[in-house]
């Protein structure tokens, strides 16, 4: 069995979950519980190999944005690269000296010799494979790793097909035989990898990569988790979403399960998990509002956006989806056309794309399910595309709406990354958003009225206390090197140094200090919760107004 990190132990085995892991002591919520080192393989994916480091997994800088880890490719394989010569040397004698950089180079050669124009790199988890076969360490690690071999060889053929073409790419590019029983051997190691690895692809922080940690793989999926997983370089970290009491079994989702229904979700985990999740959300099929109100210490939200618990706690929309079936039967029609990312797309083809969209989810909307998805991921793309079409006025306002109705139904903990990140949007936009009242011809009398009620607003100290808010749950949503961390730190800098705030400062800290404090609170309410309430106020018109509703 693998070495487990201290945190944590083995617990009771079941006939249809397997082993578990449980709890060494009691961990509050966002205590970090353990973390994972070696033996692992932690990759880039392949597309970001090349601003990457392929160590410990830092990313180049943004060439507009400036930020990053300068990285240099190998000299050998030109395929991999590093930050630095001590990350080479460590990836050298973990697996690129061992066998990799030769197997690359072979690649690289073979493709330019067939004249490929396509990219000179094996696709990830063929990489993945390599590392595998190369590390003995990893492959007796790994030894007692659920495969699932049977089902994936009973199942669609062509996955199958296509597992045994990886393998004997992998194994000829070693330089090794690509025998029956070799690539029996390897494509047994390729299912591994597809049931035990984790997607580290973080598109706001550029992350990417698989992660295999034969330990971390133990930790049994819910769809109502207690805890959660963040990869921090080479490491993985497991953080307590909730309080765990000791020998208590600690379960994470191995799937986006707040963006998924439960066809969605069953179908997900049953294609590539090869299991049916019999959680209290897929027994009970509860939606995101429900489980919400399952959570313990919603009360932390005291501290957060949303510090009236009562909306938190009690269904807050008009007709609850579970009593809604005729709404539930639209989600499953509506739900593959609008939830795909827009990423990548023109600002034209953006646009008609959200008008489609909108139009689709009139259902969700009229029974204001604004939390349910696909609405969310609609209202997240439309912030994104009046972000790219320079509307700031307009994401600002939709940032609010999120940031008040759909996230804290979500997410109920006011640390979870999502969370995280979309306050540090609201305090980007509201330090990008000019503080004067402005108009302009094509935005019309809607802009007008959301710049007179900005007018009012004191922008500096609603950006000052959101970024308090995310530094002040930074680590337990992540860690000191999370990039949302350190780009609210530096923002919350920056605001901090503002001359001539000497009283709003001192109103904010005493704040900060005793946030349940009658006086501290009425001034939250009045310097920040209201004006972001009067945002949000303008999103759902924002959305129909452009969109032609």
């Amino acid at each position: 069995m693998p070495a487990l990190p201290a945190g944590i132990t083995l617990g009771p085995a079941s006939a249809t979950r397997g082993r578990s892991i449980v709890a060494a002591r009691v961990f509050s919520p966002g205590d970090a519980i353990a973390t994972f080192t070696g033996p692992s393989v932690a990759i880039p994916d392949s597309p970001h190999l090349a601003q990457t480091c392929s160590y410990c997994l830092a990313v180049a800088p943004d060439a507009e944005a400036g930020n990053g880890t300068r990285v240099d490719v190998c000299t050998g394989c030109r395929t991999v690269c590093y930050c630095s010569k001590a990350c080479q040397k460590a990836d050298w004698a973990l697996a690129h000296g061992r066998g990799e950089c030769k197997a690359f180079r072979r690649v690289r050669s073979h493709l330019q010799e067939a004249q490929s124009g396509g990219a000179m790199v094996l696709p990830t988890p063929v990489r993945a494979l390599v590392q595998m076969l190369l590390r003995p360490e990893m492959q007796a690690a790994a030894a007692e790793m659920e495969g699932h071999v049977e089902l994936i060889r009973a199942g669609d053929p062509a996955t199958w097909s296509d597992m045994e073409l990886q393998a004997r790419a992998a194994l000829r590019y070693m330089g090794r035989e690509a025998s029956p029983d070799t690539v029996g051997e390897a494509v047994v190691v390729l299912c591994k990898l597809q049931v035990n690895s984790f997607n580290r692809l973080d598109v706001d922080s550029d992350e990417s990569g698989i992660y295999i940690n034969p330990a971390l793989a133990m930790v049994n999926h819910s769809c109502v988790p207690n805890a959660f997983v963040q990869f921090v370089g080479r490491n993985a970290v497991l953080h307590a979403y909730q309080e765990i009491k000791e020998s208590e079994e600690i379960e994470i989702s191995y799937i986006e399960s707040t963006l998924l229904h439960r066809s969605q979700r069953q179908h997900a985990l049953r294609t590539r998990y090869h299991f049916d999740c019999v959680c209290p959300r897929c027994k009970d099929d509860l939606d995101v509002y429900q489980v919400c109100q399952m959570y313990p210490h919603l009360e932390l939200n005291t501290f957060s956006l949303v510090p009236d618990l009562h909306k938190t706690r009690e269904h807050p929309a008009k007709y609850p989806l579970h009593s809604n079936k005729p709404l539930q039967q639209n989600i499953e029609e509506v739900y593959p056309s609008c939830s795909t990312s827009l990423q990548g797309l023109h600002l034209a083809e953006k646009y008609r794309t959200l008008q489609q969209r909108w139009k689709a989810c009139a259902q969700l909307r009229k029974a204001e399910l604004y939390a349910i998805e696909p609405l969310t991921q609609v209202l997240v793309e439309a912030n994104i595309y009046f972000s790219e079409r320079g509307n700031f006025q307009y994401s600002l306002a939709i940032s609010c709406f999120l940031a008040l109705n759909c996230h804290p139904y979500q997410k109920p903990m006011p640390f979870s990354g999502p969370r995280m990140k979309g306050m540090l949007m609201v305090a980007k936009l509201l330090a990008a958003v000019p503080p004067s009242p402005a108009s302009s011809a094509s935005s019309g009398d809607l802009s007008t009225r959301i710049s007179q009620a900005m007018d009012g607003m004191d922008q500096a100290t609603m950006c000052q206390i959101v970024l308090a808010m995310v530094v002040h749950y930074g680590q337990a949503a992540h860690s000191k090197e999370w990039q949302v961390y350190r780009q609210a730190r530096e923002l919350l800098d920056d605001v901090e140094s503002l001359p001539g705030r000497e009283t709003e400062n001192a109103l904010i800290n005493a704040f900060i200090r005793n946030p349940n404090g009658s006086e501290e609170r009425r001034f939250f309410k009045t310097a920040v919760l209201d004006p972001i309430q009067t945002l949000s106020d303008f999103a759902l018109e924002i959305m129909d107004t452009e969109f032609n509703i």
